[in-house]
């Protein structure tokens, strides 16, 4: 990863260990170059709707389960969740193609199949810290409290449930964003040249100069950092909004 970042800044990369002279050039023409400029806003408004559509979908789904102190529920719920671990992503994308491709109505290469897609893979990454999240703050008895205390249905939701919560809303937030921004086996098989993800840009940069691929490689790798980076501050902010509330 050093040397790609290193090749993003060099002028010429052939047949040596490292590239040859400075310059930001191929920075200045991946800027310029619409079909990544797209393909990066497809990818980041894709990975933001997937984790609104996650989180809308698996904290009440999680919560729906806990309550309802069935265990084979709660194994039923496992088994199906993980699911989309369990099957491979060119899998799921063939199964989309041949339900969503047909003459009368078909949504393949546009972003709303790519959204479904891309929530079907990554909502294990949400559903399972939330649910973790749940079991260890001990949930019933918190809610017994409310309760007893006199607590509306809105205000347990708001001030208690959620608060408690955030670790692990957090946590799947930042791994179904992170899962989201680099799929590339769905993407390549439901975007159409419209939606292109960028790491399905990504793959046509190694027919440009090595420089220019470098820095495409780059971008994403550093996105991936600001990812890291949020989630090690989401959490450490999460946990003082906590404390917060605890007093």
């Amino acid at each position: 990863m050093v040397l790609v970042v290193v090749g993003s800044f060099g002028k010429k990369w052939y047949g040596t260990m490292f590239p040859e002279g400075f310059t930001w050039g191929w920075y200045r023409e991946l800027f310029s170059n619409i079909i990544f400029t797209r393909a990066l806003r497809m990818s980041f408004f894709i990975a933001t709707l997937v984790v609104i559509a996650n989180m809308v979908i698996g904290i009440p789904a999680v919560y729906a389960i806990y309550v309802s102190r069935k265990e084979y529920l709660k194994k039923l719920f496992d088994n199906f969740v993980m699911l989309p671990i369990a099957i491979s992503p060119l899998v799921i994308g063939m199964g989309l193609i041949q339900v969503y491709n047909r003459p009368s109505f078909s949504l393949i290469g546009t972003w709303e199949i790519l959204l479904f897609a891309h929530c079907v893979f990554t909502i294990p990454f949400m559903v399972k810290p939330v649910m973790a999240n749940l079991e260890m703050i001990n949930w019933r008895e918190l809610d017994e409290a409310s309760e007893s205390l006199g607590a509306s249905g809105w205000y347990k939701a708001r001030r208690v449930f959620l608060p408690n919560l955030l670790p692990g809303i957090v946590a799947g937030s930042v791994m179904s964003f992170s899962i989201s921004l680099g799929e590339f086996p769905l993407a390549v098989l439901l975007s159409g040249s419209t939606t292109q993800t960028y790491p399905v840009a990504l793959y046509q940069a190694f027919y440009f100069p090595v420089g220019f691929a470098c820095a495409a490689t780059s971008l994403l790798l550093l996105a991936a950092l600001f990812a890291l980076l949020g989630m090690m501050f989401l959490m450490k902010f999460t946990h003082m909004r906590r404390e917060d509330f605890a007093l």
